[in-house]
């Protein structure tokens, strides 16, 4: 499917001399965000600013780039100038270079149908600019800034057919031809469909817009997944890292992955020469950053299955070293022995348990272990014991998981 862009809009109200589609959020311009999420389609961008074209013809060569010589006619004018892109009875994407979208946006293209749709929202973060529209038996009736009466917002995202450029032919010598003025001459015709859409989405006018977003990602970012930890430290740490990583084209999720995994091999070593505090410092470190490779992968679209599998194969060496690591560390002694047993086999287990069941236990996930490393670590110059009794915490609380996750388990099937 084709893709359009349109981004010929001055942004005035940014108050920024680089032009608004190329200010950053969350380490990426805006338009990138789009462009990045729109993998696997053609994609044309209508411009007005010959920065963002020399921007994207360095970065993106593929992209295909549409002068609009005067965007003072407005937004519907500038999806007319694509007309010589689309080719009569085609399909395509239309979404505007200053808005963010959420996954569920760009994964619902493949499952629209042929025709005319709106992507709604019942929510909107500036109700009085947004455009409302009425709906009517999956139809929408009425659309505009200056509705009293609506049931969803406008998010400026839609699946439009070819004959959207006949429409603006009807009203093309107007001084100003907005989308929205056309859309309603689509849906006087009962020809414009919407689909709702409940994921997060914001047009970005302001300073104050573009903070919002950024919240608004940094949230969308802590899966259900995420253990106690990870929600109440790591990921308040990792997503304030993560766009300034992503700012740099060499930096890759993969090599995020590794380069935590030295960080692990290196703690693990410390461990070895007896430096416990550094080495429960930089564990913990460790597991901070191993937060930035997924949501890396997520914001840049670079996601992977193998990319997933390599993350959880290091995770366990990494684990598994740093915890040998310890044992070697301490006096073997047969209670010793005893318990790097039941710390080793535990941590393997309950992540093996978690994996066949997709139960996780919510008490001992990799978050937490890392967590208690660093902290018995800490207390280590004021407790001598306290790496062994690491040991038996975290291989007690393991086994404990796994006995969780099997009786869930059983239950469930």
């Amino acid at each position: 499917m084709k893709a359009v862009i349109l981004s010929a809009g001055k942004g005035s109200r940014m108050k920024s001399t680089t032009p608004k589609p190329l200010i950053r959020l969350f380490g990426i311009p805006l338009i990138e965000h789009k462009i990045r999420k729109l993998k696997g389609c053609d994609i044309a961008v209508v411009y007005h600013d010959k920065k963002l074209a020399e921007y994207l013809q360095k970065k993106f060569p593929k992209v295909e780039l549409i002068f609009n010589p005067y965007p003072e006619k407005e937004n519907g004018y500038s999806l007319y100038c694509a007309k010589g892109f689309i080719k009569e009875g085609e399909t395509f994407v239309l979404l505007m270079a200053d808005h963010y979208y959420g996954d569920a946006f760009y994964q619902e293209i493949g499952k629209t149908k042929k025709g005319n749709y709106l992507f709604v929202s019942p929510y909107c973060y500036d109700p009085l600019e947004a455009t409302k529209v009425q709906t009517q038996n999956h139809h929408i009736i009425k659309i505009g800034k200056e509705l009293r009466e609506y049931d969803y917002f406008d998010t400026g995202f839609f699946i439009l057919s070819w004959e959207i450029f006949k429409y603006i032919e009807k009203i093309l010598d107007i001084p100003k031809i907005t989308l929205s003025r056309v859309m309603q001459l689509v849906a006087d015709d009962k020809k414009l469909y919407y689909k709702e859409i409940k994921d997060i989405w914001i047009d970005i006018d302001t300073k104050e817009d573009l903070k919002l977003a950024e919240n608004l990602i940094r949230k969308s970012l802590i899966k259900e997944s995420d253990g106690f930890i990870s929600k109440l430290i790591n990921r308040k740490i990792s997503t304030r890292i993560t766009p300034l990583l992503a700012r740099f084209d060499a930096v890759t999720p993969n090599k995020i992955t590794v380069f935590t995994t030295l960080l692990g091999i290196i703690a693990g070593t410390l461990f070895l020469s007896k430096n416990v505090l550094l080495a429960g410092i930089l564990t913990q470190i460790s597991s901070i950053l191993d937060g930035c490779d997924g949501e890396l992968a997520r914001i840049k679209n670079l996601s992977s299955k193998f990319g997933a599998v390599l993350d959880t194969v290091l995770d366990r060496y990494v684990d598994t070293f740093i915890i040998f690591s310890i044992y070697l560390s301490l006096d073997r002694t047969t209670i010793v022995s005893g318990l790097f047993f039941l710390c080793i086999t535990g941590t393997i287990l309950v992540s093996y348990i978690s994996h066949l069941t997709k139960i996780r236990p919510y008490f001992i996930t990799r978050d937490i272990r890392l967590f208690l490393i660093m902290l018995f670590s800490i207390i280590s110059p004021i407790y001598t014991a306290s790496l062994e009794v690491l040991l038996a915490v975290i291989g007690t609380l393991s086994h404990l998981g796994v006995v969780y996750s099997l009786l869930k388990y059983k239950k469930q099937t």
